[in-house]
């Protein structure tokens, strides 16, 4: 994976598209190739006569003016460059990570502790290992975090329609928005994952079937309602609001996984209900 990031760097123009292809093999497609007589014609691209002018270093001073530049497919394109960039070097630190958490894993088991005569000293051990990963763990997260963040808002600039379009621009988009969300979610900062959720499960069929994004979108709501009702950080509109939220994506998350004759919808079904009557009784003696 890091070859392809490398060689990304090397290559511009249509060919960034295509490499999207190799990043995300699940959805990759190849690309096809043009005949020698369409990349001529492609090459052969009319340059603007304009004078004496040197605009090299030319910056518009309108506002409007700016903003007509950023509507370019090379300006797309670049943007996207950028983001794939970003979005590579969070998973190099995430790859790291668990690189790092599979040695101390193999050197803690061959590891013979034999100064341990007590069983309470072979549990503080263990304890203190599992800390020690779970900080690796979570200092990789946060910090890879940063990076999936700035590749969302470079694609978030991209204005070019025909990129944004590309179905490997969105399969990339969705790709960053489940590994954006999981950190998220792992280092416990929950509200920022519930707007990137709402956007994923939009942004194409396949993912507003995806039961792992109401799974993840169910917890969140559970969180707010928990955040705003326990320490009255908002209304009790405000709860129920959240309350109604956690439950219907929980719904969702339990149709998708086993239908809705299942058995466990059914019952989860039943704890939504019971947990909303309990809100309509409480709202009785305000």
């Amino acid at each position: 994976m890091r070859r392809a990031i490398i060689s990304i760097r090397l290559i511009a123009g249509t060919a960034l598209l295509a490499f999207m292809a190799a990043l995300m093999p699940v959805y990759a497609q190849e690309a096809p190739k043009k005949a020698p007589a369409e990349d001529k014609k492609e090459s052969a691209q009319p340059v603007e006569d304009i004078g004496g002018w040197r605009v090299k270093d030319f910056k518009p001073y309108i506002q409007a003016m700016r903003d007509l530049q950023k509507l370019s497919r090379e300006y797309a394109e670049n943007l996207l460059k950028v983001a794939i960039d970003e979005y590579s070097t969070g998973l190099d630190i995430l790859e790291d990570m668990e690189n790092e958490v599979a040695k101390i894993a193999v050197a803690n088991k061959d590891k013979k502790n034999l100064n341990e005569r007590w069983y309470w000293q072979e549990i503080d051990r263990k304890n203190q290992e599992a800390r020690q990963i779970a900080k690796l763990r979570y200092d990789a997260k946060l910090k890879s975090v940063t990076y999936f963040t700035r590749a969302i808002n470079r694609l978030d600039e991209v204005q070019f329609t025909e990129v944004r379009k590309d179905p490997k621009f969105v399969t990339f988009q969705s790709r960053l928005y489940q590994v954006y969300v999981s950190c998220q979610y792992d280092v416990q900062n929950l509200k920022p994952c519930i707007p990137i959720l709402e956007r994923y499960i939009a942004l194409t069929d396949a993912n507003s079937k995806d039961v792992w994004a109401y799974r993840y979108l169910s917890s969140c709501y559970g969180f707010m309602e928990n955040m705003v009702g326990k320490f009255r950080l908002g209304s009790e509109e405000e709860t129920l609001k959240y309350k109604q939220l956690k439950n219907r994506n929980m719904l969702k998350a339990t149709e998708i996984q086993y239908g809705i004759e299942s058995p466990e919808y059914k019952h989860i079904q039943e704890i939504v209900e019971i947990n909303e009557k309990k809100t309509e009784r409480l709202n009785d003696f305000k």
